[in-house]
């Protein structure tokens, strides 16, 4: 009987942590979660929206132009900045008083090499003037002085929300290494679900 109940504790156990294992392999190189925090991808995506984001295709190669992607505020060094230790320090965040981790979502708009300009509310990259029918309000220049060419591991990336976006106008260009992955699919509030492009 003890045999027995020992192989029952044995079983569930083992089945936990494969679970477990199994979590957060997913979580850390297959996808990615994150909640809308702001208003800076109106009107492609609103505050509160909950996102689904894969990671694989980034593996292989990097982000293109208007790829939605979910990217991290900074990556800590070491263990804690690889993909299972951010996963990790995810779930133990959820269960604890801490603040989580700053993600932001936003559009990329320059590549590594690519000239950006932005001039009289307009977006210019590489010298042709975007079509942006998914953006809000104009463009303003803020912070950076143009034109400016992407450095090689960067990515120039902007919100629609133009007027309301904190963006690479106020903190430049982002480290190809800090974007988690693509933006997917909204799966929540359920009566909007939507693919993302």
């Amino acid at each position: 009987m003890k045999k027995k109940i020992f192989n029952e504790v044995k079983d569930t156990v083992k089945f936990v942590v494969i679970v477990v294992v199994s979590v957060l392999i997913l979580q850390s190189h297959v996808v990615a979660s994150t909640k809308v925090q702001q208003h800076s991808m109106e009107h492609t995506l609103h505050e509160n929206d909950f996102l689904f984001a894969q990671k694989i295709s980034y593996q292989l190669s990097s982000p293109k132009f208007g790829d939605v992607i979910i990217f991290l505020e900074e990556r800590p060094k070491g263990f804690w900045g690889r993909s299972i230790g951010v996963c990790i320090e995810d779930i133990a965040q959820k269960f604890s008083n801490n603040q989580p981790r700053m993600r932001f979502v936003k559009r990329v708009i320059g590549v590594s090499g690519d000239t950006i300009d932005i001039n009289n509310g307009k977006v210019f990259v590489n010298g042709k003037q975007l079509e942006e029918s998914y953006i809000v309000g104009d463009t303003d220049a803020r912070n950076l002085e143009y034109p400016l060419v992407v450095p090689e591991g960067k990515l120039f990336v902007l919100g629609d929300n133009r007027t309301y976006s904190l963006d690479s106008r106020n903190f430049g260009c982002i480290d190809i290494n800090n974007v988690e992955g693509k933006v997917l699919i909204r799966v929540w509030p359920f009566n909007k679900i939507k693919i993302i492009k």
